[in-house]
């Protein structure tokens, strides 16, 4: 179990965290945009420092009792100097504060990036709408996010809409699929199941009843 440390503390930090597997088993680490600068810790391989991937799906990761974490999840669509990032960290003599600065120094987005992945979380009802609101052409936001994030404008636009249908499914109320389905832009019932369960890797039903997603879909993240 674990949970955030700090939050928002500046423009490239999203929050620090903690956690500690408290039995043998598997952890669902579902997509958030978010990238993760990870120490884990056990006893058998000691300290290990590591970048997560941008994830397109659900992640199954095996873990024993008594492996330990700590991360620094990162902004979304920032692009990071791993190799002297990794190189420039000592675990043994630094604090969350000297790594949150060595993190800023050699990470960064674009202000349009982030005015493009601000926009395409904003409910926007396509691509095309969002090349329009931003004052370019569908080509140039193609281009401008494979380039800067490393994935398209309908990968961001498709993991915001599909985490803001999760989280309102994850709330315990009383609205059908239906209902969530169509206030949250898809097509039908079955538009929307089939987006969880490919983002996911859930029915909606199941999503419902799993505390563990509910909790990391109220995390910090994209979306």
């Amino acid at each position: 179990m674990g949970g955030a440390i700090r939050r928002d503390m500046d423009e490239n930090i999203l929050s620090v965290w903690q956690s500690t597997a408290e039995s043998n088993g598997k952890f669902y680490v579902i997509p958030d945009g978010c990238r993760d600068l990870i120490m884990r810790s056990t006893v058998e391989e000691g300290e290990k420092l590591f970048f997560s991937p941008l994830f397109d799906q659900t992640h199954v990761l095996s873990v024993k009792a008594g492996t330990k974490f700590m991360g620094f999840r990162m902004r979304p669509g920032l692009q990071i100097n791993e190799k002297d990032l990794l190189a420039s960290i000592s675990l043994d003599s630094m604090d969350i504060d000297d790594i949150s600065s060595i993190l800023c120094d050699l990470s960064y987005r674009t202000g349009a990036v982030a005015e493009a992945l601000d926009c395409l979380s904003s409910d926007i009802k396509g691509i095309s709408h969002a090349a329009s609101e931003l004052g370019v052409s569908q080509r140039t936001l193609q281009r401008m996010l494979v380039k800067g994030t490393s994935r398209p404008p309908v990968y961001w636009m498709m993991l915001s809409r599909v985490r803001k249908a999760a989280r309102t499914l994850g709330l315990g109320n009383s609205l059908s699929l239906a209902e969530v389905a169509d206030r949250h832009g898809y097509a039908d019932q079955s538009h929307m199941t089939r987006e969880i369960k490919r983002w996911l890797g859930v029915s909606p039903t199941t999503l419902r009843n799993s505390s563990s997603i509910c909790r990391q879909l109220n995390d910090v993240g994209y979306g």
